[in-house]
């Protein structure tokens, strides 16, 4: 959010300087910055999204991985808010499994998540199921 504020504000002095400069500006200047301007909240927004559905998908791999089970449905919950330049998060996550035949609706809580660079490292973690 921080970057789309800073990217508009940055917009708006190009565009300051541009009408000082120019000394008027037409509709199609107007339409193409608005145009620029939407373009970059929609790439922010679609970036976000995939930058949110990362860890959950990093998580069902690391679980098929380690116990060879399907994660059919997951919800995570960030447990600790730290420092942004953290690199060290804590997660509960919620997930349902399918063995046996069975549903069973698993926890695994206070999992410790470290990012380096741009790979998530899932340390080892406990976990409790019921059947559903």
């Amino acid at each position: 959010m921080q970057v789309l504020v800073a990217s508009l504000v940055i917009l708006a002095l190009i565009t300051f300087i541009v009408y000082k400069i120019k000394k008027s500006i037409t509709k199609k200047d107007i339409i193409i910055f608005l145009a620029v301007v939407a373009l970059i909240i929609v790439g922010l927004i679609y970036n976000g999204k995939i930058q949110e559905e990362k860890l959950p998908n990093v998580f069902k791999e690391n679980y098929l991985k380690q116990k060879n089970i399907e994660i059919l449905k997951l919800s995570s919950t960030q447990v600790n808010f730290e420092v942004l330049s953290s690199t060290r998060s804590i997660y509960d996550f919620i997930y349902i499994i399918k063995k046996a035949n069975q549903e069973y609706l698993c926890e695994a809580k206070n999992v410790e998540v470290l990012l380096v660079e741009d790979e998530y490292v899932i340390k080892e973690y406990q976990e409790e199921c019921k059947l559903k």
